[in-house]
């Protein structure tokens, strides 16, 4: 079995390279901003999950959280 992947770390150096390939000329913004977007048109949006996720004690843990701290 294989080691878990931190997926922080992949994404940090794909942005590292996204900037050096800016800085080099490789690519222009533009044509990066279509590379890294998931959704390449509002289409390919199908189906969204808004169904509320948790325990009620944690989504009381979590909305006392937010009027004590915000």
């Amino acid at each position: 079995m294989s080691e878990p992947i931190d997926i922080r770390l992949i994404e940090g150096r794909q942005r590292a390279e996204d900037i050096r390939r800016l800085a080099a000329g490789e690519i222009t913004p533009e044509e990066l901003d279509r590379e890294n977007s998931f959704i390449r048109s509002p289409s390919d949006i199908v189906w969204v999950d808004l169904s509320p996720k948790g325990t009620p004690e944690q989504w009381e843990r979590f909305i006392q959280y937010i009027k004590d701290n915000y």
